[in-house]
């Protein structure tokens, strides 16, 4: 009688798992269920950190890593250590409402990783005045003031060692879909980590995320000089690039939150949501290089 090499896997399997009932025959019809990484800052110290994203309150949240700080007094190691709180096979509740290129809920299809750093942003005085206790739609950029103190330097050679090893182990995961939170986030205003100072070119430079090309963003510095796009072309291009924008025609609240969330991440030396020239330059050139070709 001839055996079938399917029956000899099932007969290997009784060998190998004694008296188990699973039989385990790994398909061929599978993928990883991660698409995306997330990056995010604590805004609290390193003690707080670990407990508001291991135990449970009243708004239950984790993360997949934490990456500390070796300069916090609440860390109390003599050197930096990578802490993992839920496996990668696992959903982590790091992302909360959140959009990247059509995708929602983004918790089931990444990795999260916070960063350990005490950043704040608080609305201006004089603007919570003006709006009012019940007019959260009227906040724009203008009333956020946030202070964002830098990485350190072991925080961000931690950071790079991990994400390249994630890299590895989910090699779909491409250029544009290692995001901030404040890419991420919905509405844009509800986030502004990892802020300014994460370093994103350097990332790329080590072969991990998206940047754009020099030579393409002073063409286009140079077409739209003479003829900027207009607010619609703006956010229908934003909108390709992954971010969540509804194309009123119009310089809206929204819109200029998610232009701030994409100079945080593109153009962090002026992240006041004002759409510029240099901005629109980087958001096409950005489009050519990773979504298949410029705009009409």
């Amino acid at each position: 009688m001839k055996i079938t090499s399917f029956a000899w896997l099932w007969i290997l399997s009784i060998f190998m798992g004694g008296c188990s009932d699973v039989i385990f025959i790994e398909s061929a019809n599978q993928n990883s269920r991660v698409d995306y990484v997330v990056i995010h800052t604590t805004s609290v110290d390193y003690a707080e950190s670990v407990r508001l994203l291991t135990t449970r309150t009243g708004y239950p949240v984790s993360a997949h890593y934490l990456i500390p700080d070796e300069n916090d007094p609440s860390y109390g190691h003599s050197r930096l250590r990578l802490h993992q709180f839920v496996k990668e096979s696992q959903r982590a509740w790091h992302a909360g409402v959140s959009y990247w290129a059509g995708d929602t809920g983004l918790n089931a299809r990444s990795i999260g990783i916070e960063i350990v750093n005490e950043f704040s942003c608080e609305l201006n005085t004089d603007a919570a005045e003006d709006i009012g206790p019940d007019a959260a739609e009227d906040i724009g950029p203008d009333a956020l003031v946030c202070d964002f103190p830098p990485f350190g330097e072991a925080q961000i050679e931690m950071l790079i060692e991990l994400l390249r090893s994630i890299q590895q182990r989910h090699p779909r995961i491409g250029p544009l879909d290692f995001v901030a939170h404040s890419d991420i986030a919905v509405p844009h205003r509800r986030r502004s980590d990892p802020g300014p100072l994460f370093p994103w070119r350097r990332l790329y430079n080590e072969g991990i995320g998206a940047w754009y090309d020099e030579e393409t963003r002073l063409q286009y510095m140079e077409q739209f000089e003479n003829r900027p796009p207009t607010v619609e072309r703006l956010q229908s291009a934003l909108l390709r690039l992954g971010y969540l924008v509804e194309p009123t025609g119009e310089l809206d609240h929204q819109t200029r939150f998610a232009v701030r969330a994409f100079q945080l991440h593109f153009r962090p030396s002026d992240y006041r949501g004002v759409p510029d020239v240099e901005t629109a330059a980087i958001l096409w050139s950005l489009i050519e290089k990773y979504r298949g070709g410029e705009l009409p």
